[in-house]
């Protein structure tokens, strides 16, 4: 009879136990072990370059908590998938269109600035060429005032009429100078016009674009680049390296158990905002981490891990 109850105990006490590690099994699975699972080529990454990513986000939590928190091993039941869907295809299309914006606005700067050069060399040239006009026009005016002068008395003496004759000469050369400083000032003038004009065209079609492009891509959206499944983590999209491991950051919060915290630059926030900005842990994200997990392994959690380990 003690045996039968004996057996019954342990029985109530397995089932009990079982239940316990099966309802709390979620909370703080640390270390959690996990492994690189499909990496879709479409993505561009190998499976190694995946893997950094993991550990580069591994780290980050592990060093702002002083806890070891995950593991990989290749043969892990929690796997890391890069999928590829329509959302990495969207943002493989922001990103080319993005890459377009950036083209034609280094466009437009270069049009731009070359019109700025031309309008500087335009005048200076300008500027010369006026004093050299004023000059022209004074020695032109005391030169035709002296041949009046001598006609007046019936001509020049041959030494005073040699003279007047180099003037001439010299004042014609500096008419023809004067003359093609004028038609390349004319023509600095049209090629200023014309690229004035492709350069408002171009600005203006890149606002035009701009425009386009943010009421497209310009706006947060909810937190799709990834999910936590449960047992595993699905990576849909991302349009950089910083947006990568911030992806990894959050899923693996969420593998923590960590739900969304407020704060816009929290890794646990449920909009991604700035994916280019290198992701570190708010206040917040702490503050989550340590309500769910704790900065030391609690008893429930070494019990936890321990079965984890057996199994």
């Amino acid at each position: 009879m003690k045996d039968i109850l004996l057996i019954v105990l342990l029985l109530t006490l397995v089932s009990v136990g079982a239940y316990w590690y099966q309802s709390t099994a979620a909370i703080c699975p640390a270390p959690l072990a996990y492994r690189i699972g499909e990496v879709d080529t479409s993505f561009g990454i190998t499976r190694e370059k995946a893997l950094e990513y993991a550990l580069e986000a591994e780290t980050k939590w592990e060093q702002a908590i002083g806890r070891d928190l995950f593991t990989y091993n290749e043969t892990a039941d929690f796997p890391i998938h890069f999928i590829y869907d329509e959302r990495q295809e969207l943002a493989d299309t922001e990103a080319s269109e993005r890459a377009a914006l950036d083209a034609q606005r280094e466009e437009s700067e270069s049009v731009i600035l070359t019109v700025e050069k031309l309008q500087a060399e335009h005048h200076k040239l300008s500027q010369s060429y006026d004093a050299k006009l004023a000059d022209y026009e004074a020695r032109l005016e005391a030169y035709n005032t002296e041949v009046n002068r001598y006609n007046d008395r019936g001509g020049a003496p041959a030494d005073v009429y040699e003279g007047l004759e180099s003037e001439r000469v010299e004042l014609r050369d500096d008419a023809d100078e004067l003359a093609k400083t004028a038609a390349q000032l004319n023509d600095l003038a049209a090629n200023i016009n014309k690229l004035g004009k492709r350069g408002n065209d171009l600005v203006a079609d890149y606002n035009t674009q701009v425009t386009a492009y943010n009421e497209e891509y310009g706006f947060s959206r909810e937190f799709t680049q990834g999910d936590y499944q449960g047992d595993s983590i699905h990576i849909y999209k991302f349009s950089n390296e910083n947006e990568l491991v911030k992806v990894l950051m959050h899923e693996f919060g969420h593998a923590l158990g960590i739900d969304h915290v407020a704060g816009e630059s929290s890794v646990m926030y449920y909009l991604l905002e700035n994916p280019e900005v290198v992701p570190k842990l708010s206040e917040e994200d702490l503050a989550a981490f340590e309500l769910v997990c704790g900065y030391e392994e609690t008893t429930s959690q070494r019990i936890r891990r321990i079965i984890r380990e057996l199994l």
